[in-house]
């Protein structure tokens, strides 16, 4: 074999190899894009993520008067332990495949206020859901509720424009009293 055979066939060597080492990072990074990551939405496929502007389907979905929660919160819970924080009845989802979206209006002056979710969208990397808050009528009589939606969704461990992942902490809002001496 000559030199000259020699170089060209290492040059040769050389231009394969450039083409091969990016290959695996090329593949990872298309099956990134084609079946996404974090999301088990299923159109036909539960490893899918949807496409930007897609629709994620609600699942299952209840709304409420009266909860136990005096806070205006907007929740996207992924575990068991960060639902177990939030006082609404219990329910099951299998946070392996669900998450869970909530939506608390803390209190209000009247128990015809009703929330809703009426979608879940992928946008540009995050999730946007559309929150719906319905008013009573004019003249609707004073009671107190606190009103929330609960949505169970497919989980996707994208962000949720505007919800929290976890409940925040609770404020103290009355202090113990102070002992006075016993009368006499």
């Amino acid at each position: 074999m000559s030199c000259r055979s020699y170089g060209a066939k290492r040059i040769a060597t050389r231009r394969v190899e450039t083409i091969i080492r990016p290959l695996p990072i090329a593949m990872a990074v298309l099956a990134t894009i084609l079946f996404g990551g974090g999301c088990t939405f299923d159109a036909s496929r539960s490893d899918r993520l949807p496409e930007d502007g897609a629709e994620l389907p609600i699942l299952r979905q209840w709304s409420r008067v009266h909860s136990h929660e005096t806070r205006t919160m907007r929740l996207a819970i992924r575990s068991a332990a960060d639902l177990a924080m939030i006082p609404l009845e219990e329910f099951d989802v299998d946070f392996s495949r669900e998450m869970v979206l909530i939506v608390t209006l803390g209190r209000v002056p009247s128990d015809q206020y009703r929330v809703r979710i009426d979608g879940l969208r992928r946008e540009r990397g995050q999730l946007i859901a559309d929150v719906r808050i319905i008013e009573p009528p004019a003249g609707a009589p004073l009671v107190v509720a606190s009103p929330y939606c609960v949505a169970v969704t497919p989980r996707c461990d994208l962000p949720v424009r505007g919800f929290a992942t976890r409940p925040p902490p609770r404020q103290r809002t009355w202090t113990q009293s102070e002992l006075r001496p016993p009368r006499e």
